[in-house]
């Protein structure tokens, strides 16, 4: 009778072992998807970071291109008013005497 207990005890302690076993496997399975659920989030904060990050460099330096493009622009216009401006002052005296010409 004795054997058959002790036999009995093995077998309750080896199913109270495996109950823990898996209690415990559970718990780190648990863990492991908490934890790689909270590094992809990281992961993913990082990367939007960074793509912001990006964003405003490429953004100031289209920025920064766009005025000077503006500011070249602007000096063109500049340069071509006043070349207009300079030929028509220099018709002013050809249709001055064009004018006195047909008047008198």
């Amino acid at each position: 009778m004795a054997d058959i207990s002790e036999t009995i005890a093995s077998i309750r302690k080896a199913e109270s072992d495996a109950d823990s076993l898996i209690e415990n496997a559970n718990k780190q399975s648990t863990e492991m998807i908490q934890e790689a659920r909270t590094n992809a989030d990281s992961a993913v904060e990082a990367a939007k970071l960074e793509a912001q990050e990006e964003a405003k460099h490429i953004l100031l330096a289209k920025e920064d291109e766009a005025g000077k493009e503006a500011t070249i622009i602007t000096n063109e216009s500049e340069k071509n008013i006043k070349n207009s401006l300079r030929g028509s002052e220099n018709n002013v005296d050809s249709a001055a005497e064009v004018i006195i010409e047909t008047v008198l």
